[in-house]
């Protein structure tokens, strides 16, 4: 009967190994939609400094794509969370983020720049506005 234990064991050991699947009912799923937002933008001030200083992109090149890819998103996100939960604390989430230095990996990935488009995805998608 080691058969079911190992197996156990086996089923734990792959929930750890799924580092970008999260089940629902769990995580950001059940933050506030405010602390969501802060997160968002420490994502976002983590990949822009990885992209600039890791990848050697330009400042003005990685500000400009980043602007072409997310800022209309980004603005009607804020707005909508401005609606329903005041300006105030709109502000308050953006300048309540803590940047943290990351430090590079060997290749340049895009670790933080998926964690920050997720997060505007679930912002998005509880304010009604895909």
């Amino acid at each position: 009967m080691r058969l079911p234990a190992i197996l156990l064991a086996a089923a734990a050991l792959a929930g750890c190994a799924a580092e970008t699947w999260v089940a629902p009912g769990t995580g950001w799923s059940r933050a506030s939609d405010l602390s969501v937002y802060a997160a968002m933008n420490v994502y976002a001030d983590a990949a822009r400094e990885q992209e600039m200083l890791c990848a050697g992109f330009a400042p003005a090149g990685v500000e400009r794509h980043w602007a072409r890819d997310f800022a209309a998103r980004e603005a009607a996100v804020a707005a909508a969370l401005a609606m329903r939960h005041g300006a105030g604390a709109v502000t308050a989430a953006e300048a309540a983020e803590a940047v943290r230095r990351v430090p590079c990996r060997p290749l340049p990935d895009g670790h933080w720049r998926r964690h920050y488009a997720r997060l505007l995805r679930l912002l998005e998608t509880r304010l009604g506005l895909v």
